[in-house]
């Protein structure tokens, strides 16, 4: 075979082979290129996968409290008084002051739940104090000093402070004026105060001798009879002293006697029921 009838089936061969490679080359290419497609539809997926799950859109929206519904729901844990507060980043932070002191709360907004508490100062321990009767300061002055005889006793206030001034007498006729504390009995101070002279020695008194609380229930009973339920001396310190006797009577009544404290007149007589 001649050298030209060779050539048309080299020509068709190598074109053949061309397009075979052709062919081969675009398949790979197309391969490639889904291959990138699924590759970003999977990322894609995880995306919007992630973010659906951080939305969370079948959840309904949740609604920020207001300060007060916050702060209420704070002293229903811890009774107290909400003095400042705050919103910063869905927290609360407040202040609350209760009896044992001074704490720095933070608060979630949305769920009012308490995230962390912290004591910033210690209220000082207040004392429950309980004013004592003029009964019960009479009945331990008299267990403290035994022997002694109980002048007067009176609530006074000192300093803006109460206190209790008693004046009483040694059998030796010598006196003391006491300071107590009302809500303990503590004698907090004590001085010397000078008696009245005796009247055996026949001198002229420089200073009133009071009644003795006995003698001013007497005096009282003798206008009112009935049972005596206290007695009280006032205006010692006002130069017009006298006493207060209160009288239960028989019948009912109420009736309150002063006496001066000095010469036992009756001053007056007080009813609490107005009766004929």
């Amino acid at each position: 075979m001649s050298e030209q009838e060779q050539r048309p089936e080299m020509i068709r061969s190598e074109q053949k082979h061309k397009h075979l490679n052709k062919n081969e080359n675009g398949s790979n290419a197309g391969g490639r290129s889904h291959k990138l497609l699924r590759w970003g539809a999977g990322i894609l997926t995880v995306v919007l996968l992630a973010a659906v799950m951080w939305w969370k859109p079948w959840e309904p929206a949740r609604e920020q409290l207001s300060a007060d519904a916050a702060a209420q729901s704070v002293l229903n844990q811890y009774p107290g008084e909400i003095i400042h507060s705050t919103l910063k980043d869905g927290t609360y932070l407040m202040q609350l002051r209760s009896e044992t002191g001074l704490y720095d709360v933070q608060v979630d907004a949305f769920t009012a739940a308490v995230q962390s508490i912290k004591r910033l100062e210690a209220a000082p321990q207040a004392e429950e104090k309980t004013l004592w009767s003029r009964e019960q300061m009479k009945s331990e002055l008299l267990k403290q000093r035994a022997g002694e005889q109980l002048v007067s006793l009176e609530l006074v206030e000192q300093q803006g402070s109460p206190v209790y001034t008693a004046v009483v007498e040694a059998k030796d006729n010598s006196r003391q004026e006491l300071t107590i504390d009302p809500y303990t009995g503590e004698i907090l101070s004590s001085k010397a105060i000078k008696s009245p002279p005796s009247s055996e020695a026949g001198e002229t008194a420089n200073e009133p001798q009071f009644l003795s609380e006995k003698q001013a229930e007497q005096k009282a009973l003798a206008r009112v009879p009935g049972e005596v339920d206290d007695v009280e001396l006032r205006g010692t310190n006002s130069g017009n002293p006298y006493y207060l006797v209160e009288i239960d009577l028989e019948d009912g009544r109420e009736a309150t006697v002063q006496v001066n404290a000095i010469s036992g007149a009756i001053r007056s007589v007080t009813w609490d029921k107005d009766d004929e």
